[in-house]
């Protein structure tokens, strides 16, 4: 018992003050996931623009919309932004014409939040340079989260200045500028598959799950998109088809994963 427990009551004797029944705690912040990043929504619906742009500010990021393509051309010249949630059905420009744009300018990330989900548009999408392809109705936690996982795979590509290029018989690859050289010509990848095979090439010889691929290229909360991997690992194989004639780096092992294979 502690003496700030203890009153004297009228007639002099000790009493004790019973502790109050009542707990009061430090309000609890919740952590939020964005830390003011700018996310341009581009939907030419206002009221699911709307909505979004609710659930992304609620969560920590600045928002920008547009509602066509000119739109978007003119808010990338007031402020590049982290990330575009892009729809696919816009008048004029259409949102494969503005992820084409887009990627000619620089390699923010793109989510393509759209209606149409057909496996022919997502792998449309993904060629034109998408990072992400959504499909509506949305679930806005989900949304949340790919946004949340976008941004994180973007700061870390930008935050690995000190890896010093990799080279093989055929290909070298630089981390620092994303650039990647093949026999004949210089291989354009978009980011995603930039990031996919650096992550294979890293792990050279080794056999990458899908499930690993996956978490390591897209993020903690992706596991079971096999379509999206297989689709972005076509493309990556095409563009390198190309550039190394009559070379493969990346083997398949059926029903496991992916294997990069470093000499001819």
């Amino acid at each position: 018992m502690s003496a700030d427990d203890t009153v004297r009551a009228p007639d002099g004797r000790r009493s004790v003050t019973p502790p109050s029944p009542f707990r009061v705690d430090a309000p609890v912040v919740p952590v939020l996931p964005g830390t003011g990043e700018l996310i341009l929504i581009v939907d030419d619906e206002p009221e699911f623009r709307e909505l979004v742009e609710l659930w992304v500010t609620r969560h920590g990021w600045r928002t920008a919309t547009a509602s066509d393509g000119s739109e978007v051309i003119r808010r990338f010249e007031e402020e590049v932004p982290a990330l575009v949630l892009l729809d696919l059905n816009l008048p004029g420009m259409d949102g494969w014409q503005v992820t084409e744009w887009i990627r000619s300018v620089g390699t923010t990330p793109v989510l393509m939040v759209t209606a149409l989900g057909a496996e022919a548009d997502v792998i449309r999408g993904l060629v034109a340079g998408a990072d992400d392809y959504l499909t509506k109705p949305v679930s806005f936690p989900e949304l949340i989260a790919r946004i949340t996982a976008a941004l994180r795979r973007s700061r870390l590509s930008g935050a690995r200045e000190e890896d010093a290029p990799l080279e093989f018989d055929g290909l070298r690859i630089e981390p620092v500028t994303h650039r990647v050289v093949g026999d004949d010509a210089e291989v354009h990848l978009t980011p995603t598959e930039f990031r996919l095979l650096l992550t294979l090439a890293r792990r050279q010889d080794g056999l990458v799950g899908h499930a690993d691929l996956l978490r390591a290229v897209w993020g903690p909360t992706y596991g079971e998109e096999t379509q999206l991997l297989r689709v972005t690992m076509r493309n990556l194989r095409g563009k390198l088809a190309t550039a190394t004639p009559g070379r493969t780096f990346i083997a398949t092992e059926y029903g496991l994963g992916y294997r990069f294979l470093p000499e001819r």
